[in-house]
Protein backbone atom coordinates (compact mmCIF):
# COMPACT_ATOMS: atom_id res chain seq x y z
CA UNK A 1 0.00 0.00 0.00
CA UNK A 2 1.84 2.83 -0.84
CA UNK A 3 1.59 5.95 1.09
CA UNK A 4 2.63 9.42 -1.27
CA UNK A 5 2.70 12.67 0.51
CA UNK A 6 3.04 15.25 -1.47
CA UNK A 7 3.82 19.08 0.76
CA UNK A 8 3.73 22.52 -0.03
CA UNK A 9 1.13 22.20 -2.52
CA UNK A 10 -0.49 25.52 -3.75
CA UNK A 11 -4.62 26.14 -2.99
CA UNK A 12 -4.91 26.80 -6.42
CA UNK A 13 -3.25 23.22 -7.13
CA UNK A 14 -6.51 20.54 -8.93
CA UNK A 15 -5.94 17.96 -5.97
CA UNK A 16 -8.00 15.81 -7.82
CA UNK A 17 -5.55 16.23 -10.88
CA UNK A 18 -2.71 15.79 -9.31
CA UNK A 19 -3.81 12.48 -7.38
CA UNK A 20 -5.36 10.92 -10.56
CA UNK A 21 -1.53 11.69 -12.48
CA UNK A 22 0.78 10.52 -9.36
CA UNK A 23 -1.52 7.09 -9.47
CA UNK A 24 -1.48 6.46 -12.92
CA UNK A 25 2.54 7.10 -12.75
CA UNK A 26 3.13 4.79 -9.81
CA UNK A 27 1.36 2.25 -12.14
CA UNK A 28 3.25 2.93 -14.91
CA UNK A 29 6.03 -0.12 -14.35
CA UNK A 30 3.57 -2.83 -13.98
CA UNK A 31 6.81 -5.12 -13.33
CA UNK A 32 6.58 -3.24 -9.24
CA UNK A 33 3.36 -4.46 -8.87
CA UNK A 34 2.32 -1.17 -7.63
CA UNK A 35 -1.81 -1.59 -7.79
CA UNK A 36 -3.81 1.09 -8.63
CA UNK A 37 -6.43 0.87 -5.95
CA UNK A 38 -3.95 1.21 -2.99
CA UNK A 39 -2.19 4.20 -3.19
CA UNK A 40 -3.39 6.72 -0.94
CA UNK A 41 -2.37 10.23 -1.63
CA UNK A 42 -1.73 12.86 1.95
CA UNK A 43 -2.08 16.31 -0.03
CA UNK A 44 -0.60 18.90 2.24
CA UNK A 45 -0.90 22.69 1.40
CA UNK A 46 1.89 25.04 2.21
CA UNK A 47 0.75 27.26 4.87
CA UNK A 48 -0.04 31.03 4.29
CA UNK A 49 3.12 33.21 3.87
CA UNK A 50 5.10 30.07 3.44
CA UNK A 51 6.81 30.83 0.30
CA UNK A 52 8.89 27.49 -0.32
CA UNK A 53 9.38 26.82 -3.92
CA UNK A 54 9.91 23.46 -3.88
CA UNK A 55 7.00 20.71 -3.89
CA UNK A 56 8.07 17.45 -2.18
CA UNK A 57 6.86 13.94 -3.28
CA UNK A 58 7.36 11.38 -0.51
CA UNK A 59 6.15 7.81 -1.20
CA UNK A 60 6.59 4.80 0.90
CA UNK A 61 6.64 1.52 -1.00
CA UNK A 62 6.90 -1.70 0.43
CA UNK A 63 9.85 -3.79 -0.46
CA UNK A 64 9.70 -5.88 -3.51
CA UNK A 65 12.47 -7.92 -5.53
CA UNK A 66 12.06 -6.14 -9.18
CA UNK A 67 12.03 -2.50 -6.99
CA UNK A 68 15.19 -2.31 -7.44
CA UNK A 69 17.28 1.17 -7.03
CA UNK A 70 17.60 2.14 -11.10
CA UNK A 71 13.53 0.76 -11.42
CA UNK A 72 12.66 3.27 -8.74
CA UNK A 73 14.67 6.26 -9.67
CA UNK A 74 12.36 5.82 -12.87
CA UNK A 75 9.55 5.58 -11.18
CA UNK A 76 10.74 8.82 -9.40
CA UNK A 77 10.97 10.59 -12.30
CA UNK A 78 7.61 9.33 -13.76
CA UNK A 79 6.44 10.80 -10.87
CA UNK A 80 8.18 14.12 -11.15
CA UNK A 81 7.03 14.80 -14.64
CA UNK A 82 3.55 13.36 -14.20
CA UNK A 83 3.27 16.63 -11.24
CA UNK A 84 4.97 18.84 -13.65
CA UNK A 85 2.04 18.24 -16.34
CA UNK A 86 -0.58 19.19 -14.17
CA UNK A 87 0.73 22.02 -11.75
CA UNK A 88 3.34 23.56 -14.85
CA UNK A 89 6.78 23.17 -15.71
CA UNK A 90 7.83 25.84 -13.85
CA UNK A 91 7.52 24.45 -10.37
CA UNK A 92 10.60 22.43 -8.67
CA UNK A 93 9.51 19.14 -7.71
CA UNK A 94 11.79 16.59 -5.70
CA UNK A 95 10.40 12.82 -5.32
CA UNK A 96 11.57 10.64 -2.99
CA UNK A 97 10.59 6.25 -2.90
CA UNK A 98 11.80 5.21 0.91
CA UNK A 99 11.53 1.02 0.69
CA UNK A 100 9.53 0.18 3.49
CA UNK A 101 9.74 -3.11 4.95
CA UNK A 102 6.53 -4.58 6.18
CA UNK A 103 8.23 -7.49 8.11
CA UNK A 104 10.35 -5.75 10.10
CA UNK A 105 7.76 -3.15 10.86
CA UNK A 106 4.67 -2.81 13.34
CA UNK A 107 2.33 -2.38 10.47
CA UNK A 108 -1.15 -2.81 10.92
CA UNK A 109 -4.40 -2.57 9.02
CA UNK A 110 -8.10 -2.61 10.66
Amino acid sequence: MPLVTALNLRRQDRLADIEKALREALVSLPELEIKEHEVVLAPVLAPDGFHEPVARINIDLWVHPARTKDALRELAARVARAFKRVVGTDRTVTVVIRPYDPEGAGWVSL
